[in-house]
């Protein structure tokens, strides 16, 4: 009777040792992987000429989770010396799929006073719903504004064309609330907003022009002033 009870006893104790392996196994799950980076610092005029600016952030991540997408929960972006950070979730996050590649993040991230970001070094933090992360870093340099130019949309009539010293420029089309309806390479010669538009429908769903032009070595982003086209 002895030698039985110390079986149960051994066979009950093998249970919940496997049952307890499985708990554990289920619980714990893959890290996620920020596999790249991209960041841009933008200056946006707020007057005409250009005397005061507001400067915003835009951070995209490459991400992996072999739990899938959705076990993703958070991506941080944190400048620790100057506690100033951001925190983008599935609910405000942008995601892009390019080929096989996820890339997760925002854009518009701006100071709490809406001008100068701090510069430094930034660590951008990918955290799973099981508080698992990876980070990478990136910084902006101390006079990385110095040399900007805004670029300049200039109209005649139902022409437009833009004055920019930075090759790649483009040129959006805005609605009334500030959502992009159309984006096209900004004209050095006058131009007509039908064929930019590629139709006369600028006239009823189009408010407002501005152009951005894009200093890829230095990861700068520049605007002009806005146009009205409805003044």
């Amino acid at each position: 009777m002895r030698d039985f009870l110390g079986r149960i006893g051994l066979t009950t104790g093998l249970v919940v040792l496997v049952v307890a392996s499985v708990l554990v196994s289920a619980c714990s799950g893959h890290a996620p992987e920020l596999v790249s980076l991209e960041y841009r610092l933008a200056l946006r005029p707020l007057d005409p000429r250009g005397d005061a600016v507001s400067e915003q952030l835009s951070v995209f991540a490459a991400v992996g989770d072999e739990d899938g997408f959705k076990d993703l929960a958070a991506l941080h972006i944190l400048h620790d010396l100057r506690e100033v950070y951001w925190t983008l979730n599935p609910e405000t996050w942008i995601r892009n799929d390019r080929g096989k590649e996820t890339w997760l993040g925002g854009t518009g991230l701006s100071a709490p006073d809406a001008r100068a970001l701090p510069r430094g070094l930034y660590r951008v933090v990918l955290e799973d719903l099981s508080g698992d992360s990876d980070e990478a870093t990136f910084s902006i340099g101390a006079g990385i504004e110095l040399g900007a130019v805004f670029p300049v949309i200039r109209r005649s009539g139902d022409a437009v064309y833009v004055t920019s010293k930075y090759p790649r420029t483009e040129l959006f089309f805005l609605d009334s609330g500030g959502t992009v309806l159309r984006a096209v390479d900004a004209p050095r010669q006058p131009e007509s907003l039908d064929r930019l538009y590629a139709s006369a429908e600028w006239r009823r769903e189009a408010s407002v022009l501005v152009a951005y032009g894009y200093d890829a070595e230095r990861n700068l982003g520049v605007f002009s002033w806005n146009l009205d086209l409805n003044p």
